[in-house]
């Protein structure tokens, strides 16, 4: 009981305010990597540099405070902030964690002291080679085309067509979640949030006047990535929507000169 009254407490402010998410778009808009798109959820909370031009994303759950990737921001300012980050989670006794870095600059974080737990891997498709030609695509070209016959069709929306259709993606989300039993995740995935989808473009995969499922695409300023974040169907969508909407995306990516899905 002594320890726990003498450790330090968790600091108030566990979530982004809107002027630590202004503060942080233009370092967002210089990113390389899509995943730096989770800040504008405003469900962790920012720690900048002095320079104000890279910051971690963070959440703290007890005594852990895990940081959602590396460093969003220039390279050379990775060092200094990570240990920042690490200073001020000792600084309250907390345990540091970052989760799903990247396997480039391991060194940072061996130097921190930290060590690794493998928990998965994440699949990168070079889009200027993907084609849905060749007998290693039949079964892509098989869902393509029986989505095609079933009425389906691709599109994607601009952000400022978005808040226009915010209620009928509203209308498929609450079905998806419903139909899972489940609620809203968040941290290291979007959820629905009318504020952030409004900051990017919506693929959508229509039937008939209907849209049967959607989602939101990230991308970066240099076109080196284009990913998805939410993704949600109707419960009777026709079987194999949303790897219809991935194939659809790709080669919409590989079409406006993206790198890497």
């Amino acid at each position: 009981a002594l320890a726990k009254l003498l450790r330090s407490g968790t600091p108030a402010q566990a979530r982004a305010t809107q002027e630590d998410i202004d503060r942080a778009v233009p370092v967002i808009s210089r990113a390389s990597h899509t995943y730096a798109k989770l800040a504008l959820l405003g469900d962790k909370a920012l720690f900048f540099n002095e320079k104000g031009n890279a910051f971690i994303m963070y959440g703290v759950v007890g005594r852990t405070w895990v940081a959602m990737g590396d460093p969003i921001g220039p390279e050379e300012e990775w060092t200094d902030l990570i240990w920042g980050f690490r200073e001020i989670c000792d600084r309250y006794d907390g345990r540091t964690v970052f989760y799903e870095i990247g396997a480039e600059r391991l060194d940072l974080y061996l130097d921190l002291g930290l060590s690794f737990l493998k928990l998965g891997e994440e699949a990168i498709v070079p889009l200027d080679r993907f084609s849905l030609e060749g007998s290693a695509r039949k079964g892509l070209r098989q869902t393509h085309n029986r989505l095609e016959k079933e009425g389906c069709r691709f599109k994607v929306i601009q952000p400022e067509e978005t808040g226009s259709r915010l209620e009928e993606l509203r209308t498929i989300s609450e079905a998806w979640l419903a139909q899972r039993n489940t609620r809203e995740k968040g941290f290291s995935l979007g959820f629905f949030d009318e504020a952030y989808l409004k900051r990017f473009p919506i693929a959508l995969i229509h039937q008939g006047e209907r849209v049967i499922a959607f989602a939101n695409v990230w991308q970066v300023w240099n076109k080196e990535e284009l990913s998805l974040d939410l993704m949600r169907y109707l419960p009777d969508a026709p079987k194999g929507v949303m790897e219809y909407l991935f194939i659809h995306l790709m080669l919409w990516g590989r079409q406006e000169g993206y790198g890497r899905f």
